[in-house]
């Protein structure tokens, strides 16, 4: 069974794709391709390597007690964050994050992944969408997380890279011509806002996030199959705490999506993309 993925950012809800990996690993499914977003593209990254598909090594890895701080007390999500992030290029040091991300992959390099791989991130002065099939995982890994007003943006080559998010939540672009098998887009976004915003601050946000949704479902319909993670209400980008129930979220879902790809629907998409790449 082969299966190529495209695996969107969402913060902590990036565990989720974990779950859903492994998931697929114990089902002996063949992953022929990967991209991923900001979480997603870390998630990516530890598949494409081979390491373990447990929640607790990337936890050890990524933990930044300043930004826990931070969600805890509310601060993320009001016009505090604002107005501190005036005061200094961003809100965390992606240096903690750095030394994380090399205790995982060392010196390892993106086209040296066991599975083709390509990382999303965006270009900040063009807002194009920018594929990191080469170098240093971990810069890579960097550039795709590097959320704007959290963390800095990340120099490479002539350009500025912050999170892919910005041009594509779900890189479904990025693996569209890699790979074999159906593309299945795994979207680890929050559900929509239920209440309407109660000032200036959040109608802003609303507006944003609206765009960004939309941008995200035109790249969902270029998706074989979509996996949506099953959320009756918000979890915070960096609340921690329930990495384990997303990663749990994850493994069911895998279970499910494994079920929606019957083999002989399996033999016709490979078919198609077969066809594609000649």
């Amino acid at each position: 069974m082969r299966i190529r993925l495209a695996l969107g950012g969402g913060g902590v809800r990036g565990f989720f794709h974990l779950g859903l990996l492994r998931a697929l690993d114990e089902a002996g499914a063949r992953v022929t391709a990967l991209s991923g977003s900001s979480a997603g593209a870390l998630a990516a990254a530890v598949y494409a390597f081979g390491l373990p598909l447990r929640p607790e090594p990337i936890l050890e890895a990524t933990r930044d007690p300043e930004l826990l701080r931070l969600a805890k007390s509310g601060k993320l999500q009001s016009g505090l964050l604002f107005l501190r992030s005036l005061r200094r290029p961003a809100l965390a040091d992606p240096e903690r994050y750095r030394q994380g991300l090399t205790r995982l992959f060392g010196d390892a390099r993106v086209e040296d992944a066991r599975v083709p791989l390509r990382i999303a991130a965006a270009d900040l002065a063009t807002g194009e969408l920018v594929v990191l099939d080469r170098g240093p995982v971990v810069d890579a890994v960097l550039a795709s997380g590097s959320i704007p007003g959290i963390f800095p943006p990340k120099p490479l080559g002539s350009r500025l890279l912050v999170d892919g998010d910005v041009a594509e939540k779900v890189p479904v672009s990025a693996v569209a011509d890699l790979g074999a098998g159906p593309l299945v887009a795994v979207d680890v976004s929050n559900p929509g806002p239920i209440a309407p915003p109660r000032n200036s601050l959040e109608t802003a946000l609303a507006a944003g996030e609206a765009s960004r949704r939309r941008l995200k479902e035109l790249a969902l319909d270029r998706a074989d199959l979509v996996v949506r993670i099953p959320l009756e209400a918000p979890i915070d980008t960096f609340d921690l705490e329930r990495a384990h129930e997303v990663y749990e979220l994850g493994r069911r879902e895998g279970e499910r999506l494994l079920a929606r790809l019957p083999r002989r629907r399996l033999f016709g998409w490979f078919g198609k993309a077969k066809q594609r790449k000649r």
